[in-house]
């Protein structure tokens, strides 16, 4: 049973300093000061109003979701349930069914009527979980995967509108150094530079009977899960730059943001290299990044769960949507944590996607929680437009496993505590 921590306030530990970021030389304790306060206990920090908007033209899962132009951009992506697009859009799927789409759309939210238009479609092979971050109103996506050699990519693309025109570039210069599954997610924009943490590989590893996704290491040993990488979008030609390597579990699907200059990563998903009792775990150790100093925190660990969307607010507040609990959690040391109720094993796996929004306050590093969302989801895109969240799509919906949902949230006031 875990021990409820005396304070819901997260406490940092010495600051860990990786002169070698291949290295690991820090100590990095694991004490039971960082357990994470129950769940159930969490008090609310932000008041959301939330509603639908207009459906997606198809179910969509891990598209390249950002805001350019005060306008919210989706490309790519996956699905099981086109619903009628193929009709409209024989070349959706590359003349299949349904499966991983080029396909591009943008939704303006001054103009919501006129639904999704479609936009000039994301270049290279159909894929989902490109990581995504936006610049001086400019899409970057990066990486992605697909279900065919080489399975998991490393090209760069930008998006941006000029006079009223969508323009796709592939960004040669800036070629990942290793093959990236970036979960629509996993980055943090600070200025003009793009932080890039917590992703995985997705190939067959050792003892496997085929493709699946690694945080541990990818392909060849790169450091997928733990590598801290930037890029300077004022210096492309510079390309990726590797930074100290999180000291923490080498981590997936994290949720990462950027407030008040620093870079906050709370939890995600461990997926070990090589074969193992399970393919996936929560992570639940959360750090904060320091770029001047090039330094990590650890902070108090996130509950168990994991697959939460991060989106900052104010410069103060993480909004953490959605969720996903696996049934144990890799801990620091290496050991694993069955962490499943006597009730919770009896659940489907289905029940365990999340309607669950949390909230961290990077001021009082306080963890708490904000109205649920409409319909239970996981992986959804996600973006934000001054006090309006965008949640679309995802895996394990109510209506459709990859729905077409658009949740939009209005952050209506901030909670005394």
């Amino acid at each position: 049973m875990m021990v409820r921590f005396l304070s819901l306030f997260f406490l940092p530990c010495v600051a860990l300093v990786a002169e070698n970021p291949a290295r690991f030389d820090a100590q990095v304790c694991c004490a039971a000061e960082f357990r994470a306060p129950p769940q159930g206990e969490l008090k609310p920090l932000l008041k959301i109003q939330w509603r639908l908007g207009p459906d997606y033209p198809m179910g969509i899962q891990e598209s390249a979701v950002g805001v350019v132009h005060g306008k919210v951009v989706s490309a790519g992506g996956f699905t099981r349930h086109p619903l009628d697009i193929v009709k409209k859009y024989p070349d959706a799927f590359g003349g299949q069914p349904n499966g991983f789409t080029k396909l591009a759309f943008v939704f303006d939210p001054q103009n919501e009527s006129a639904g999704w238009k479609r936009i000039p479609d994301m270049p290279g092979p159909a894929r989902q979980g490109a990581a995504v971050a936006v610049v001086d109103d400019m899409l970057y996506a990066m990486g992605g995967i697909n279900y065919t050699e080489p399975l998991t990519y490393r090209d760069t693309y930008r998006l941006e509108e000029k006079d009223g025109k969508w323009v796709w570039q592939e960004l040669g210069t800036c070629r990942l150094p290793w093959p990236v599954y970036g979960t629509a997610d996993s980055t943090a924009v600070i200025g003009k530079k793009i932080y890039l943490l917590g992703v995985a590989d997705y190939f067959q590893g050792p003892g496997a009977n085929g493709p699946d996704f690694h945080s541990e290491a990818g392909r060849n040993g790169s450091p997928v899960g733990r590598a801290m990488l930037v890029l300077d979008t004022a210096n492309l030609n510079a390309g990726w730059k590797r930074l100290a390597d999180c000291p923490g579990v080498p981590k997936s699907n994290t949720a990462l943001a950027a407030v008040g200059g620093k870079i906050y990563q709370l939890g995600g998903v461990f997926a070990p290299l090589a074969k193992s009792e399970l393919a996936y775990y929560n992570a639940i150790d959360s750090w904060r990044y320091d770029p001047a100093g090039d330094r990590w925190t650890r902070l108090q660990d996130m509950p168990h769960g994991s697959n939460r969307r991060a989106l900052a607010y104010a410069d103060r507040y993480i909004v953490l949507l959605t969720g996903f609990k696996y049934a144990k959690t890799r801990n620091m040391d290496g050991s694993v944590s069955g962490v499943y109720s006597a009730e919770e094993k009896s659940r489907r796996f289905l029940d365990f996607f999340e309607r669950t929004v949390l909230v961290y306050d990077a001021k009082t590093d306080r963890l708490g929680t904000a109205d649920l969302l409409i319909e239970q989801t996981c992986y959804p895109g996600s973006a934000i437009i001054g006090d309006t969240l965008y949640c679309l799509g995802g895996e394990g919906g109510p209506r459709l496993y990859h729905p077409a949902t658009l949740q939009i949230g209005k952050i209506l006031e901030a909670i005394p505590q």
